[in-house]
């Protein structure tokens, strides 16, 4: 009913040639969404599985944490803001408490459904963070602060750094493997570079170095016989890490192990070729 009366006062008598086409479908998009939004979170509000009986053990201490209600919260989805009523254990050990349905959602200790991390995240991945939230607003109707999505893909970033390559689906070897190393230095906050030295003319650091190690391979050939990268071939790493050490320090730079654990993980020791790709200050 409430699309059905959106549309008509849209579209009133007017016929198609006098439709603000643009203005109708993003209203229309909004109101379907929402009217999505309150039926899962009513659907989800009946459901009461959440609630374990009287006590469950904590995930912070593994102790017993014991039922204190039901607690509401408004999360922000990919349908829209949409609020919840939660079974909710507090843990008289440790005195923290948790909401198994955040847990089981994806949503424990943030207010941003899954689908909305990911695609916060990817839109960080491509330009700045203020851009990535006005392009997120713009394509999916969902508005965050560029805040919000810096903390987002940080956090998407600390978790992806985290997983093991091994159980991992890898490209294949190929008898040519390429490995390439660089660095850029990107602007960071005044703490990220206290006591470090930088190239300010009073020896002041202004930002950090970014390494990244690739790998690919470059099996196939144009019309002229010239390699060509190998579409899916690519993988890579980076961090925020030192590439150089102390000639003479006992241990090996931070970003070593990097490039040595992806090279390792891609085969890149086991090919009749190996072509490393980096400039001199790299």
């Amino acid at each position: 009913m409430a699309l059905e009366e959106e549309l008509e006062r849209f579209l009133g008598k007017c016929t198609a040639a006098d439709l603000d086409f643009e203005a109708l479908e993003v209203c229309l998009r909004r109101q379907a969404l929402a009217i999505a939004a309150r039926l899962l979170a009513q659907r989800l509000t009946q459901d009461v599985s959440d609630c374990y009986g009287p006590g469950r053990p904590c995930p912070d201490c593994s102790r017993s944490a014991r039922y204190a209600g039901r607690r509401p919260k408004t999360f922000l989805t990919a349908l829209g803001e949409m609020e919840l009523q939660r079974a909710y254990y507090r843990c008289g050990a440790c005195g923290k408490g948790h909401f198994p349905r955040d847990e089981n959602l994806g949503m424990r200790r943030t207010k941003l459904s899954a689908a909305v991390q990911r695609m916060s995240a990817t839109a960080a991945a491509m330009t700045s963070f203020a851009d990535a939230a006005s392009l997120q607003e713009d394509l999916t109707g969902v508005r965050l602060v560029p805040k919000q999505v810096e903390r987002t893909a940080e956090a998407i970033g600390h978790e992806l750094a985290n997983v093991p390559r091994e159980g991992q689906e890898r490209p294949p070897a190929a008898p040519t493997m390429y490995v390439g190393v660089d660095g850029t230095g990107i602007p960071v906050r005044k703490s990220e570079v206290a006591g470090r030295k930088g190239k300010q003319t009073n020896g002041a650091a202004r930002t950090r170095e970014a390494k990244l190690v690739v790998v690919f391979t470059a099996e196939a050939r144009d019309e002229e016989g010239r390699p060509q990268l190998d579409q899916g071939s690519v993988t890579y790493s980076g961090a925020i890490e030192s590439f150089a050490n102390d000639p003479f320090a006992p241990e090996p730079s931070t970003f070593s192990p990097r490039v040595w654990r992806e090279a390792s993980w891609r085969g890149v020791f086991g090919a009749q070729r190996r072509v490393v790709i980096g400039d001199g200050p790299a």
